[in-house]
């Protein structure tokens, strides 16, 4: 666990907590069993716990795995006291290693975060984590975007299924993980003010409004990538009648030459069978018969 002092108040920070450094700290600053075990578990919901001495907060942030363009989450574990501020994380997460480094190098940057309270470097904190979500935001508007001008402007059948349904997938996601961060969020400002003071209730504001622009174009996007799966299905609905139709032209074509070619090559004795011009007489009328079927069928409309 990293650690970074200002003024009396201080910033602890573990990428990867074991039991043990969770049990020092719940030593140290009194925290209660359960937020430790929330610490220790996988998967624990977002929410914020209001306590006599500290502020205990979960919450998750989305990223975009660069492997496997899968949209995943880390949960992000906070406890807030008046005069420190203790995160926990599994794994490093990038914009809190930049904020660590701006701070860790600058003076002039830890009396802005820090000099105002931990309540404001709460704020600083979240507000960065949650505006580092637009350019995930923005990857997923312009993959519809290229889906969009790949299933329009090319003429030819373009199978893109896998890459709508992936696409749907993140969207899903996405939403999912922001909605419950929407109302932790908005309790934040009513929470215990010894930590939280009331002036700062606008500026958790405007991370919410962040998160709701994020969650207004991820709800676009839904909508988005539903017309064009619907379009994407009708697009290939339509090949596939095509196709159809073009081999039930072929087949229905066929059908009576096959029956003529089979009638001749029975071993009966047939009309005309002797005479030296049959074959060529057979071909005329096999032609003739084709030219009249395809006639027939252009006049229908059905080529």
């Amino acid at each position: 666990m990293r650690s970074l002092v200002f003024k009396g108040i201080t910033w602890y920070d573990d990428p990867s907590p074991s039991e043990k450094d969770l049990r020092t700290i719940q030593k140290q600053f009194g925290f209660h069993d359960l937020d430790i075990d929330d610490c220790l578990s996988e998967h624990e919901r977002p929410k914020v716990e209001d306590y006599d001495s500290y502020l205990f907060l979960v919450f998750h942030i989305p990223y975009m795995s660069k492997h496997t363009d899968r949209i995943g989450k880390e949960e992000v574990n906070i406890f807030l006291g008046p005069d420190f501020i203790v995160t926990l994380h599994e794994g490093r997460i990038a914009l809190l290693d930049e904020l660590w480094k701006k701070l860790e190098e600058s003076e002039e940057v830890r009396k802005t975060y820090l000099d105002p309270g931990t309540g404001y470097f709460l704020y600083e904190l979240m507000n960065q984590l949650f505006d580092g979500l637009f350019p995930v935001v923005d990857t997923i508007t312009k993959e519809i975007r290229r889906i969009e001008g790949v299933l329009f402007e090319n003429e030819e059948q373009v199978d893109l299924l896998k890459d709508i349904m992936s696409l749907k997938r993140n969207i899903i996601t996405m939403r999912s993980i922001l909605l419950p961060q929407r109302t932790l969020i908005a309790t934040l400002e009513h929470k215990n003010r010894k930590f939280i003071s009331e002036d700062l209730a606008l500026y958790f504001d405007d991370i919410l409004d962040a998160i709701e622009r994020q969650w207004s174009l991820l709800d676009t996007a839904k909508e988005m990538i539903d017309a064009l799966q619907e379009t994407h299905e009708a697009w290939l609905q339509h090949k596939t009648n095509a196709i159809v139709r073009v081999l039930t032209i072929f087949s229905v074509t066929m059908l009576p030459l096959t029956f003529l070619a089979s009638l001749y090559g029975m071993n009966v004795v047939l009309p005309y069978q002797e005479h030296p011009q049959v074959f060529g007489g057979v071909v005329i009328l096999m032609i003739s018969m084709v030219v009249l079927m395809v006639g027939y069928f252009a006049r229908k409309g059905w080529l």
